[in-house]
């Protein structure tokens, strides 16, 4: 567990890092438009100021154009530069934040015992709890819900304890797929839901191929077929609901291949 903890904080210093080098970088930029103007206008006033002429003239019909277009080039730079100042002060405080709010709920929620992901009793608590922070900081939230095809027949084949130790391998996966602000939680005797925080459809489909790929690199998990279901809440939507999507999602995709599959069966 200290291994754990300790290898997302460096994941999180990691990411707080690169925010500050795109901070400096914004802030060089700044001051690097800062110095093209001061040394525009030295430019444009220079020999002015060399002879001690009293009044400035404009030698130049170009010069009041000039000197709008560098006004809006400052004007658009300093928004630009305060638009993703902001924006990087907000995802900060979003890192920050969540860092500390999931470390909380793996220490405040218990832990399945035989997987140790989130036990099912927790799911009311964090539903409630990822959605309001979604709400709070007007972000996605996908829900990826995902069952192992057929896993009751493994079990008959195989047996139960044969089916554990699957299980096992297919959270521990998983847990390492996840990124450090994802929550898991075991959702059935085969079923995973993953609370994916920021997250848009596409970042979801993106995780279930994550998935699939480090199932494939995994010595038990290589032989599984994950079926996956999908669904986004965002702000002030019906948790329940998008929750309930993502199942009717998972079916949707299962029944055309359960469907196949027994079709294939000799009769």
């Amino acid at each position: 567990m200290t291994v754990k903890v300790s290898e997302r904080r460096r994941k999180s210093d990691k990411q707080l890092a690169e925010l500050d080098q795109r901070s400096w970088q914004l802030t060089a930029l700044s001051l690097a438009i800062s110095l093209l103007l001061a040394l525009a206008i030295s430019v444009l006033f220079y020999p002015s100021l060399r002879w001690g002429v009293n009044r400035i003239e404009a030698h130049f019909a170009v010069l009041p154009q000039l000197v709008l277009g560098l006004l809006t080039l400052v004007l658009l730079t300093s928004v630009y530069i305060v638009t993703k100042q902001r924006e990087l002060a907000e995802l900060r405080g979003f890192i920050v934040s969540t860092y500390a709010e999931t470390a909380i709920s793996r220490e405040k929620y218990p832990a399945d015992a035989l997987t140790g992901v989130l036990d099912r009793s927790s799911l009311p608590d964090v539903l409630k709890r990822e959605t309001a922070r979604a709400d709070r900081y007007d972000i996605p939230l996908c829900l990826a819900l995902f069952d192992i095809r057929a896993f009751r027949n493994f079990n008959e084949r195989e047996g139960n304890l044969a089916g554990d130790q699957i299980l096992k391998e297919l959270a521990r996966t998983v847990l390492k797929t996840a990124r450090q602000t994802d929550i898991v939680v075991r959702y059935g005797s085969d079923q995973f839901l993953c609370f994916l925080a920021g997250t848009e459809l596409q970042g979801g489909e993106a995780f279930t191929r994550r998935i699939v790929t480090a199932c494939q690199q995994s010595g038990r998990c290589r032989a599984l077929t994950l079926d996956f279901g999908l669904a986004v809440y965002r702000m002030k939507m019906d948790a329940e609901r998008v929750l309930a999507d993502a199942e009717k999602d998972l079916e949707a995709k299962r029944a055309p291949k359960d469907a196949a599959a027994a079709s294939n069966q000799p009769s």
